[in-house]
């Protein structure tokens, strides 16, 4: 069996410190130590527009020309998506019955942006979404000067 020698292009993962300690009592209130999982389970959202011209109020980013799953990167304040509860970190699952595991990010924009009613299954992860810009990071940094 050959012996494995790390690279330079072996990168390994930032170091991610444990979150502060806290009593008991407080973590309840405390987005560390939630432990309420109702949060991550998918859900649907039903956005409606009058006009598909409409902003839909909030940015996607992922696709499968980047190997990554479709993610909420940005959503606009006071807008219809943010009232809905959309949230940066949700991962989009399907769209009007469509699943966007398949769809590279133009097939995304076009399913989304031409529809007044849009049905979207959604899941908050925001571990996927870190690692798209982990991805991108990684990429940046691997690329040659």
């Amino acid at each position: 069996m050959a012996n494995y020698y790390p690279s330079k292009s072996d990168v390994l993962p930032p170091y991610e410190h444990p979150p502060k300690w806290i009593p008991h009592e407080e973590r309840i209130h405390n987005k560390n130590y939630n432990n309420d999982l109702q949060m991550f389970l998918p859900r649907t959202v039903v956005l409606k527009r009058l006009k598909a011209s409409d902003t839909l109020g909030f940015n996607i980013r992922g696709g499968k020309e980047h190997n990554f799953a479709f993610f909420v990167s940005k959503v606009m304040p006071d807008s219809e998506a943010s009232k809905l509860g959309i949230q940066e970190g949700d991962q989009i699952v399907q769209v009007n019955g469509i699943d966007f595991d398949t769809l590279d990010h133009s097939e995304a924009v076009k399913v989304l942006k031409f529809s007044t009613t849009i049905v979207m299954v959604v899941r908050y992860f925001p571990f996927g979404y870190q690692r798209t810009y982990d991805r991108m990071d990684h990429h940046t940094q691997a690329a040659p000067p």
